[in-house]
């Protein structure tokens, strides 16, 4: 699920940890980033999904998926310093 193309964009992705997941989707707009995780809400309505944390940054949603290991805290770092620039 959180490698799909939401709202016309196709995620960067990452794994850390051996295990974590990390969806990077970066729109032209704040407003793209919106209709990327109404896209999303859309898609997750009618599948299970795995426990994750989402964020909205300006122009950037970012998806989180720890797989049942501990939360690594560089997530959270990477997360506040982006809210600071804007």
């Amino acid at each position: 699920m959180f490698l799909r193309n939401l709202n016309g964009v196709a995620p960067q992705a990452s794994t850390i940890n051996e295990s974590q997941l990390i969806s990077i989707y970066i729109y032209s707009s704040s407003q793209g980033a919106i209709d990327g995780a109404k896209d999303f809400e859309n898609k997750i309505s009618t599948a299970g999904v795995v426990p994750h944390s989402r964020y909205l940054v300006e122009n950037i949603l970012l998806f989180y998926v720890p797989e049942g290991s501990q939360k690594d805290e560089r997530i959270y770092l990477v997360i506040e310093e982006m809210k600071s620039l804007q």
